[in-house]
């Protein structure tokens, strides 16, 4: 069995034995008569790094033994030196550590466990298995940041059987045996088998970014430590940007987009009847004495627009009634026949006409590519 060394999160480096080195279909399972290694688990994703000269690129259990998946093959017997990666491990432990706290004011506050959690490349998520109020969630993250500033210890230890049945714990497993226990001083004690920082300073920052319901409960996203400096330092170059381009401060954008907002609405509610006008103009133009197949070109109206045209140009004709609507490359289209199923003759139009789009029997939809002439000559001959 190996000797497990991740109780220590802070140890990064290690000599160690190869025992075995099984060739698998991509790459090579390698096993360590002691590691630092930490395997997939407890939400978290195997460790990665270097053994020697061999890439490490994750590392799992499998029947009770701690598999170092390489690149490379590692001679049995040879005594070797691992290395984790550094930049990965720390962000993981902020990360899964700064759940561990945020959790354990959620706990104290409302009762609530933490029922799935998974820690992502990009967010970090909870599951709570009760509903949660934004206020309540912003009291407990600027706790956790309060904890963070204290520096409070965080420790590992295994109780006994007797110890641990005395223990309040958090746990989604009924465990009695071996139970790993990890301690925030005052905040939260919890089962959990990965890798945590050695004091809640080096956590750095909790930061909730949203939630949602999921499932009768809650589900909160959070990011902690480096990954959040970063993504809060991406969000702020965004919002320092639109506010370049409002030429408003910052604490004044939010109204400046509103304002922004309302202008668009306005202005696309103009658009809209100023379509509806132009439609009904192309309609009392609409006339069709031989009910044949036939084609209408329209400029600057939507698709709204041309579907109320389509279905008043509809009622003139025994076959195809074609809308077409000007665009930079081509045409628009909204077809509609009330006896030619236009789902299967789709196809055809398509073609003949460079397009794409479909529907139903009744209507179809798309852009064609084709010239003016081409499609006029086209719907002449159906």
């Amino acid at each position: 069995m190996t000797e497990r060394l991740y109780d220590d999160g802070s140890l990064m480096e290690f000599d160690a034995k190869v025992v075995s080195c099984t060739e698998i279909k991509k790459g090579f399972e390698v096993v360590l008569d002691r590691t630092a290694f930490f395997p997939e688990g407890g939400g978290q994703q195997g460790d990665v790094g270097r053994i020697d000269g061999a890439e490490v690129i994750d590392t799992y259990e499998k029947n009770g033994e701690i598999i170092h998946k390489c690149k490379s093959a590692l001679e049995v017997g040879s005594s070797v030196h691992g290395t984790v990666d550094e930049h990965i491990r720390l962000r993981r432990m902020q990360n899964h550590s700064g759940e561990h706290l945020l959790m354990g004011f959620i706990h104290a506050k409302l009762g609530y466990e933490n029922v799935g959690f998974h820690l992502g490349s990009s967010e970090v998520t909870l599951d709570l298995n009760g509903t949660i109020t934004d206020e309540d969630l912003k009291e407990c993250e600027l706790k956790a940041n309060e904890a963070i500033a204290r520096d409070l210890p965080i420790t590992i230890t295994y109780p006994d059987s007797s110890a641990l049945a005395s223990m309040e714990y958090r746990s989604k497993l009924e465990m009695t045996e071996n139970v790993r226990i990890v301690t925030i001083e005052g905040v939260d004690v919890c089962a959990c088998c990965a890798p945590h920082v050695s004091s809640t300073g080096k956590i750095g920052i909790v930061k909730v970014l949203s939630s949602e319901s999921y499932k009768g409960g809650t589900r909160v996203h959070i990011l902690c430590g480096l990954d959040a400096f970063e993504l809060l330092g991406q969000r702020l170059e965004a919002v320092a940007e639109i506010c370049r381009l409002l030429s408003a401060k910052p604490e004044k954008a939010v109204g400046f987009v509103e304002k922004l907002l309302g202008e668009n609405n306005e202005l696309k509610r103009r658009i809209a009847e100023a379509e509806k006008e132009k439609a009904a103009e192309i309609i009392a133009s609409l006339k069709n004495d031989s009910r044949k197949s036939f084609c209408v070109f329209t400029k600057g109206i939507g698709r709204d627009a041309l579907r109320e045209v389509a279905n008043k140009a509809v009622l003139l004709t025994d076959g195809i009634a074609g809308v077409f609507g000007e665009e930079e490359q081509g045409f628009s289209y909204i077809i509609a026949s009330a006896n030619v199923p236009l789902r299967a003759k789709s196809k055809e139009i398509n073609s003949a006409l460079g397009g794409k789009g479909g529907g139903s029997d009744q209507m179809i939809q798309g852009s064609v590519t084709a010239d003016k002439e081409t499609i006029e000559k086209f719907f002449s001959e159906l």
